[in-house]
């Protein structure tokens, strides 16, 4: 009798453990490797991580926008290599430049910044900038912060703006 009541207990503390045991979050694995939160946007649906080889799937809600230093697009699914303070064959970010949209291939931690190896060419930016969680944007303007007034914060001409408004009204 008091076999089974040992048993039982014993069955229902591995129960109780196994409920209350939450898996890391995908937040809690990339700082795990030295990154800090905020590489990953909040509209995170679900993560695969391989411990053998290190490699990784994130599938966003949707794709999206986040403003940084730079601006930069996230595709539905992000997927990489991540090892301690370096993540490489990124797929899925794309960064925008002075000459277009270019494919982020790899992000690593350098000293207090983070280095982005975008098809050659390299970028660092102040880790600080990827603390906080960044809110994912439908769109690239949004994620800019632009407003539908931004005409108004242009600098102009006196009675320029004026005279167009008058034409066209």
């Amino acid at each position: 009798m008091a076999s089974s009541q040992m048993s039982l207990l014993l069955f229902t503390l591995l129960a109780f453990a196994a409920l209350t045991y939450a898996a890391p979050t995908i937040y809690d694995l990339v700082n795990q490797f030295g990154f800090p939160s905020g590489i990953v946007p909040d509209s995170v649906a679900s993560y695969e991580a391989n411990d053998a080889d290190g490699t990784f799937v994130i599938y966003l809600k949707k794709p999206c926008y986040v403003k940084y230093e730079y601006l930069v697009s996230f595709d539905t699914v992000i997927s990489g290599t991540i090892s301690y303070g370096i993540i490489t064959n990124v797929k899925g970010l794309q960064a925008q430049t002075p000459e277009g949209w270019a494919n982020i291939d790899v992000i690593e931690v350098v000293g207090s910044s983070l280095e982005f190896t975008l098809g050659g060419t390299t970028v660092q930016s102040d880790i600080a900038l990827f603390v906080p969680i960044p809110t994912c944007k439908d769109s690239a303007l949004a994620a800019c912060d632009h407003s539908s007034n931004i005409i108004a914060k242009l600098p102009r001409k006196a009675g320029y703006i004026d005279r167009v408004i008058k034409k066209v009204a």
